[in-house]
């Protein structure tokens, strides 16, 4: 009984220190290139958050257009027939 207690402490202290040193190179990473990395994310997010801000203003500037379009359609539409657009005479 006391060489399985043994085994189960011993693999869980390596266990231990096998995770601690992947933490602490990870962590290690992490101070080197995080601090650009978040810097950079946060400039990206608040650029998003300009360009989605805009985002009402251009759905309604391409609505206008498109009013526009669909308006001059209907005004075409809609014009009398002029001895020009009749074609060739027979």
């Amino acid at each position: 009984m006391n060489i399985i207690v043994w085994a189960l402490l011993t693999g869980l202290i390596t266990g231990g220190v096998w995770m601690g040193i992947v933490v602490f190179r990870h962590q290690r990473e992490l101070d080197r290139y995080g601090e650009d990395e978040v810097l950079d994310m946060e400039r990206r997010l608040r650029e998003l958050e300009l360009a989605v801000a805009r985002m009402p203003e251009l759905e309604e500037r391409v609505e206008f257009a498109e009013r526009l379009v669909a308006a001059e359609r209907e005004r075409r539409e809609l014009q009398p027939v002029t001895g020009h657009d009749r074609g060739p005479a027979a």
